[in-house]
């Protein structure tokens, strides 16, 4: 006679594998991240082709190519690179999360499940040259994606106001091939707690050298350049909170 399996719900594990989790549950610490943020104005066509309809795109249209550094976090050491659009959901200001890419399995799987950040696997530098900081992303290794270029040449101004809550668009698919919606299609507000260390701002460049469908970070075309910073910080990443579904 068949038995019941014991592994019941109360028995979980925070995440996937359950009786063996790929990651802890949030908030997650970083110490002494780096990252360097080009903003720039983009055409405001390709801008609402990419964002979710409960969203709205700001005027004039501006995205933000950045690049970070995390030596040290809870989900481990690794590079991070993000394609962003400055966006609005009921008046209120957001940054939303467009295309994200890092370089190692755990933060990759974590960001994906718990806030839908569209996060793939990829080849990110973060370097420091002569009087220059830079990130590349490739992928596949060798295949230039995008890269920023920032000269750090005063000390950032106060922004003046609360920062903008990150947003992104977590879709998880049904299993049923028949099934005519994903089991669930939500935008998630996350609010990132930083304690900046030094923040500096300069002349700065943004470049898409592939355009690659597979992963299309050309998709916006760059204008001009708006501002570039550079800033070293702690961070705690805290789970984030559905705002709206689709």
């Amino acid at each position: 006679m068949a038995k019941r399996g014991r592994l019941t719900l109360s028995r979980f594990g925070y995440s996937m594998p359950v009786d063996a989790p790929a990651y802890q549950a949030p908030p997650f610490f970083y110490k002494g991240a780096r990252s360097i943020a080009i903003a720039f104005e983009t055409d405001p066509d390709a801008a609402l082709e990419a964002i979710p309809a409960p969203l709205a795109v700001s005027e004039p249209a501006i995205a933000v190519l950045s690049f970070y550094e995390y030596p040290w976090s809870t989900l481990g050491p690794y590079n991070e690179a993000i394609l962003s659009l400055l966006v609005e959901h009921k008046g209120k200001p957001h940054g939303y999360i467009q295309q994200i890419m890092v370089t190692t399995e755990p933060p990759m799987l974590a960001g994906r499940e718990i806030w839908g950040f569209p996060k793939k696997l990829a080849s990110i530098s973060f370097r420091s040259e002569r009087d220059m900081i830079y990130g590349t992303l490739e992928r596949p290794a060798g295949i230039r994606i995008a890269s920023a270029v920032m000269r750090p040449e005063r000390p950032a101004q106060p922004s003046g106001g609360p920062a903008r809550s990150g947003l992104s668009l977590r879709v998880i698919p049904a299993a049923d091939a028949n099934a005519e919606r994903p089991l669930c299609a939500e935008i998630i507000e996350t609010a990132t707690e930083v304690k900046t260390h030094e923040a500096w701002e300069g002349t700065g460049s943004v470049a898409f050298a592939e355009n690659s469908i597979l992963d299309p970070w050309g998709r916006f075309p760059v204008k001009r350049v708006l501002s570039a910073t550079y800033a070293v910080y702690d961070m705690v990443l805290p789970a984030g909170r559905v705002i709206d579904r689709m």
